[in-house]
């Protein structure tokens, strides 16, 4: 299987080319919360051996950078971060402070990874404007190419496709354009949002992506709404994930 994060024309997300870069990010980021015997006990690794991994004197590789990585992101409590940046996630929190954030970014980012690791997916589409940092740094990290949803036609070196839809159901119609770069055969897109997509607007989407033979890879939103989802036509088979429900 190819490594991930390098340009390969095998693109399944796998963790094992730059775990260990990832890992470390999320040690020094964990740092300013846990002192080290915690990161000890929640890691699994002796003190003396995160302290070099954190102060760059070493850096974990191979097996042991994704043990590290999958023992980090397994006890991390997303949701319990969301509460310590921005209140109660029961409310309408303030997605700005957390995805203009780079350290919860590398938090959320290494997440989406481990959440669609093993999948086909050959490019990342952000559906909304606060979820462009994330996307960007997923793109970046996975060296796929990005994707955009543009309220108004964009003129770039690739395609701008209408995407018309009633925004609720019914009454007047809106557009939006996806600007698709180096868009391949049976390209996989995971899309990105801050916040669950309006229902008509992403069901459009994905019906003018299966028309250009692309298909919906994976769906990932910070926050979803349950009504939202259950009006979102997702293709059967195809994993979705969020870390807030409401």
């Amino acid at each position: 299987m190819a490594k991930s994060f390098k340009k390969t024309k095998n693109l399944v997300i796998d963790m094992s080319f730059e775990a260990g870069k990832i890992a470390v990010d999320l040690l020094r980021i964990l740092k300013s919360k846990y002192d080290y015997r915690a990161l000890s006990t929640i890691t699994g690794f002796p003190i003396s051996t995160l302290t070099r991994y954190i102060t760059g004197k070493t850096a974990p590789k191979g097996a042991k950078a994704e043990r590290l990585l999958k023992n980090l992101l397994s006890n991390i409590n997303l949701t319990a971060l969301i509460v310590n940046e921005v209140g109660d996630p029961d409310g309408d929190p303030n997605l700005s402070e957390l995805l203009l954030n780079p350290d919860i970014i590398k938090v959320f980012g290494a997440h989406v990874i481990n959440e669609f690791m093993g999948m086909k997916i050959t490019s990342i589409l952000p559906l909304d404007i606060l979820s462009i940092p994330l996307a960007t740094y997923l793109a970046a990290a996975t060296s796929r190419p990005m994707h955009i949803v543009s309220p108004e036609p964009v003129t770039v070196d690739g395609d701008s496709i209408p995407i018309i839809f009633l925004e609720n159901g019914h009454g007047q119609a809106r557009a939006y354009w996806l600007v698709i770069k180096n868009c391949g055969k049976k390209e996989s897109v995971l899309t990105i949002s801050s916040q669950t997509p309006n229902p008509y607007f992403f069901n459009s989407l994905v019906q003018t992506m299966r028309e250009m033979g692309m298909e919906l890879g994976g769906f990932f939103t910070v926050v979803a709404k349950e009504e939202d989802l259950k009006k979102m036509k997702i293709p059967p088979g195809v994993k979705r994930s969020y870390i807030i429900l409401s």
